[in-house]
């Protein structure tokens, strides 16, 4: 469930963010369970073109400022984060959309011009997106992709990593507006052992991938973290992913057999996210 009256904010001078209220386990969207927010993030290119990921609800303060912004030239959506892209392109057809495995399948009303399966065909080696450099998590229920912005030092990533509770979307912050939004607020934060048990047990549908996917992303020099869900994260970043994904960093190269279960029990459970 989601509410309009976007949050536009300027992080970094290639940076902007719109984020919105939005309600987690909100069924037939009547009533208001989980506040976790939601944020969609436009980055400027060196060539000046402007990448959406993530996109929420576009509304009228939205395309103003994206058009102040010059437009929208890419869209990129996760398994998770794509319900709004065929609006957007209403307004700027000509815009080149990047989805993930099995979105292709999942939207077939929305032309894909490339779907990230593969980490040897990546979409900034397919179009003209410099000072990116991404990471798509196989592993990942939702095939989350990790966006490296470089010049900045930002990462922008979708469910990889939340933060919260919200303070920017919510007046009073979300740990305020209901007993399972403060509960949920406490450990949805990357210093929080709930939040890596969560990603454990919930989103990892082949640990392998996860570790080494999870390594790449803690190699790079990140400033901030521009999560979905929650704040954004800036000083300590490389520390909160470090932390929040430690199992994985430091656990052996191969699967427990519990975990190797658990993995396949997942991958099923993807295929139902897919239907």
């Amino acid at each position: 469930m989601m509410s309009t009256n976007p949050t536009i904010r300027t992080t970094d001078s290639n940076v902007t963010t719109f984020s919105t209220q939005f309600y987690r386990f909100a069924p037939f969207g009547f009533r208001k369970f989980a506040a976790v927010g939601l944020r969609a993030t436009a980055l400027r290119l060196r060539n000046d073109r402007i990448l959406l990921l993530n996109p929420i609800e576009l509304d009228h303060s939205v395309r103003l400022k994206l058009d102040e912004l010059g437009g929208v030239h890419f869209i990129a959506a996760d398994l998770g984060h794509h319900l709004f892209i065929k609006d957007y392109l209403k307004v700027w057809p000509d815009a080149k959309v990047i989805g993930v495995k099995g979105l292709d399948q999942k939207r077939k009303d929305v032309k894909w011009d490339f779907i990230y399966q593969s980490p040897h065909q990546k979409p900034e080696d397919v179009f003209d997106l410099p000072g990116m450099e991404t990471v798509l998590f196989e592993g990942f229920i939702t095939y989350a992709v990790a966006w490296y912005h470089r010049p900045s030092g930002t990462l922008i990533e979708s469910d990889l990593l939340m933060n919260l509770p919200c303070t920017e979307q919510y007046n009073p912050p979300s740990d305020q507006t209901g007993a399972l939004s403060k509960y949920f607020a406490m450990g949805a934060n990357p210093w929080s052992i709930w939040h890596k048990r969560l990603i454990w047990y919930l989103a990892v549908t082949d640990y392998a991938l996860i570790r080494r996917d999870a390594k790449r992303v803690s190699e790079w020099e990140i400033q901030r973290i521009v999560p979905c869900h929650g704040d954004v994260l800036v000083g300590r970043a490389n520390e909160a992913w470090n932390v929040l994904y430690e199992w994985f960093l430091h656990g052996p190269p191969r699967p427990t057999t519990v975990r190797w279960l658990a993995d396949q029990f997942m991958k099923l459970q993807r295929k139902l996210f897919l239907m």
